[in-house]
């Protein structure tokens, strides 16, 4: 499913495209991938020789992300490093700045300029990045502060409090694998990433009968702000009379998901 070179771009063909070594009369492609031959027609992935990670599914640079981070002006540097969280890929951005910033504002800045599977799934702030005593990046040191970044902290657990928000919190808790879900839980705060957010898209699309962008979620991904924006911009959406009563908050404890 490749062409047999770049339309146009002679030079950028001969550099990617290359004479196959198993078969001379084919041509093989630069891909980035690292492998060895270790039989006759086996090839041993092992890895990339660039910075790129994949994503679910997709094949992404981080540096792109960096580059987009860095033209928010607070941000004075910033690093993204793919993590294992519940054994997926996702992304982490860790942001170099002397001010505190809001997730929602930077995630809604990227989207206009990125695609929403390149917009990280965690955001790290600190005033200075850790430094090997060679005077390095310290990526193992930024990889541990995961555990402690601005994401983790989440407030009280508050619990829907009419029928819209009590069917958001049903697919999210579905699609996240997570209970419970407060109204007021960020989207990507608990474990949700791009694939995911086309999931609830389309459950809130079948069963909810309205139809939610995914940009929305950068505006507000929480329960509360996304019935909100149901009951004011949806008009075939009709609350159910009942309300489901105010139920008690539980207290959640740091670093609590």
């Amino acid at each position: 499913a490749l062409a047999s070179g770049y339309h146009n771009q002679p030079e950028m063909t001969q550099e990617k495209f290359k004479p196959s070594f198993l078969d001379e009369t084919k041509t093989l492609f630069r891909t980035g991938d690292l492998g060895k031959q270790t039989a006759p027609g086996i090839i041993e992935f092992m890895g990339r020789k660039d910075n790129q990670v994949k994503v679910n599914g997709y094949r992404i640079d981080p540096g792109e992300i960096e580059y987009q981070l860095t033209r928010y002006a607070p941000i004075e540097r910033a690093i993204v490093l793919p993590i294992q969280v519940n054994n997926q890929t996702q992304l982490s951005a860790y942001c170099q700045t002397e001010k505190t910033l809001e997730i929602a504002e930077i995630r809604e800045f990227l989207a206009k300029f990125l695609p929403v599977y390149m917009i990280p799934s965690y955001f790290i702030f600190l005033k200075q990045f850790p430094l090997t005593r060679h005077g390095k990046l310290d990526l193992h040191s930024l990889r541990q502060l995961r555990e402690t970044g601005k994401y983790l902290v989440n407030s009280n657990y508050v619990a829907p409090r009419n029928h819209l928000e009590s069917n958001l919190v049903s697919i999210w808790e579905k699609i996240l694998s997570k209970h419970p879900i407060g109204i007021f839980d960020n989207f990507f705060e608990i474990g949700g990433h791009s694939l995911l957010l086309s999931r609830v898209v389309t459950r809130v699309h079948k069963e909810l009968n309205v139809s939610v962008k995914l940009a929305d979620f950068f505006k507000v991904p929480t329960v509360a702000g996304l019935a909100t924006l149901i009951s004011q911009t949806q008009d075939n959406y009709q609350e159910p009379i009942a309300a489901i009563p105010p139920q008690k908050s539980y207290p959640m404890s740091h670093g609590q998901r």
